[in-house]
């Protein structure tokens, strides 16, 4: 083995490790959902425990209400606030140095940059993996949240299954609709979304799922969808249509059009039809902190919604039979909700 290949690979990692915060802000930039919460500073770093919570008010003060001034006011004991609480998603990665290949990248002959190389290659790997995961349509044990698994195409008062340790069947806001663990559907079909009549249907089904009326923090602000019914949309996306773009997604290179406050973006792991609308002020990414991390807490925005957060990068191993080094790295996270009854699900709409 030549002088200088075990040097080599501690540099890598020492660039790997510099560069993870960029790996990390490449995660945040190539998916749709994950820059606009980014944009909305909902990152959060958790130092220490093996879940992550969220905090859910569902129902009212029982107590409220117009009575007589003789009247005795009510003390019951309200538990209108509950703890959703996620487990914990490991994605991980190697990078793996040949000895020779170090070597061969060494001095001013050398064949490539091999630090930028492996940098450049994780920058592109995690942010597909994770972006797939958030749509995974059935998750395994060791995924995070599902986007498309967790915002159920079954109408609203009859899902039953649970998020978070909170049983859907126990929140169905039927009699208060404040009282609501369960998303909204619908499975009115719409022809053509670009169309005065589909854009008004579309629309009506986003205030739907806005149960604070038309405050722009109730409503949602993304929605995902096909590529074909995305080219729908853009059939009818003229200024008089009150169709326009949403400028922070757009400065991520992201084309979109938007309907009412959400931003329509084409997402390949989105099934035919189907149209996810999301309200980011009710959905957060939570990491896992660790040796690499340098802050605790919510994750203030840098620039133009750019996250800043280290993925954990340890130091070259050797192999015992190989010429190689493996440099591991890694992130703890998982999608968590902080309400339901903020997102829907729209299908039958009609592709192009």
């Amino acid at each position: 083995m030549s002088v200088g290949t075990g040097r080599i690979a501690r540099d890598i990692a020492f660039t790997l490790e510099k560069k993870s915060e960029k790996i990390f802000e490449n995660i945040f930039l190539q998916n749709g959902v994950l820059a606009l919460m980014g944009v909305n500073s909902r990152v959060k770093v958790v130092q220490g425990g093996n879940r992550f919570d969220e905090r859910v008010h569902l129902g009212q003060n029982s107590t409220v209400d117009h009575r007589s001034k003789y009247t005795a006011i009510p003390t019951d004991l309200q538990d209108n606030f509950l703890t959703a609480s996620y487990g914990q998603a490991t994605i991980s990665g190697a990078s793996v140095v040949n000895m020779v290949e170090a070597d061969q990248n060494m001095g001013k002959h050398r064949i490539d940059d091999l630090a930028s190389a492996l940098v450049e290659e994780a920058q592109l790997t995690f942010p597909n993996k994770i972006g797939s995961a958030l749509m995974a349509a059935s998750p395994d044990a060791t995924q995070p949240e599902s986007i498309h698994q967790r915002i159920e195409a079954t109408a609203q008062g009859s899902q039953t299954s649970s998020l978070g340790g909170i049983s859907r069947a126990d929140h169905k806001g039927v009699a208060d609709p404040t009282d609501m663990w369960q998303n909204y559907y619908s499975s009115s079909a719409i022809s053509d979304i670009g169309a005065a009549a589909g854009i008004a249907a579309f629309s009506k089904f986003l205030f739907k799922c806005s149960p604070g009326g038309t405050a722009k923090t109730e409503q949602p602000d993304i929605v995902l969808t096909t590529i074909g019914v995305f080219s729908k949309a853009h059939g009818g996306a003229d200024a008089n249509r009150r169709y326009n773009a949403t400028e922070k997604l757009t400065v991520f290179g992201f084309d979109n059009i938007k309907f009412n406050n959400a931003a329509m973006l084409a997402d390949r792991n989105v099934p035919a039809g189907y149209a996810y609308a999301l309200n980011t002020n009710y959905m957060r990414i939570q990491v896992l902190g660790g040796r690499s991390t340098k802050v605790v807490g919510d994750v203030k925005t840098v620039g133009d919604g750019k996250q800043s957060i280290a993925l954990q990068v340890r130091p070259p191993i050797e192999s015992d039979n190989s010429l190689h080094y493996a440099i591991k790295m890694y992130m703890v996270y998982n999608l968590t909700f902080g309400g339901l009854r903020q997102h829907g699900l729209q299908v039958s709409i009609t592709e192009a």
